[in-house]
C-alpha cells in the first residue's frame, strides 16, 4: 500500500467518522426532542386528570351541600310551622292579657 492509498484511507476514515458524529448528534437531538415532547404530554395529561378530579370533587361537594341545605330548610320550615301554630293557639290568651294590662 502506497502513501497515497494510506492518505486516501485516512481521509475516508475521517469523513466516515465525521458522518458518524453528525448522525450521533442528530440521533441525540431527536432523543432529547422526543423526551421533551413525551414529558410535555405527560404533564398535560396529569393536568387534565387533576382538573377533572377537582371538578368531580367540587360537584360532589355541591351535591352534598345542597342535600344538607334541603334538610336544614325542611327542619326550619317545620320549626316555623310549630311557632306559627303555637302563636295561633295562644293568640286569644295574649289578646286577653294585653287588654287586661291596659285596663288595669
Amino acid at each position: 500500500m502506497g502513501r497515497d492509498d494510506i492518505l486516501r484511507a485516512i481521509k475516508e476514515a475521517e469523513a466516515s467518522a465525521e458522518k458518524t458524529i453528525l448522525d450521533a448528534k442528530e440521533k441525540a437531538s431527536k432523543i432529547l426532542s422526543d423526551a421533551r415532547s413525551a414529558a410535555s404530554e405527560s404533564v398535560n395529561a396529569g393536568r387534565r386528570e387533576t382538573e377533572a378530579s377537582a371538578q368531580s370533587n367540587l360537584q360532589s361537594a355541591r351535591e352534598a351541600a345542597s342535600g344538607e341545605a334541603a334538610k336544614v330548610k325542611k327542619s326550619g320550615a317545620s320549626a316555623l310551622a310549630d311557632v306559627h301554630s303555637s302563636a295561633e293557639s295562644n293568640r286569644d290568651t295574649a289578646i286577653s292579657l294585653v287588654l287586661d294590662a291596659i285596663r288595669n
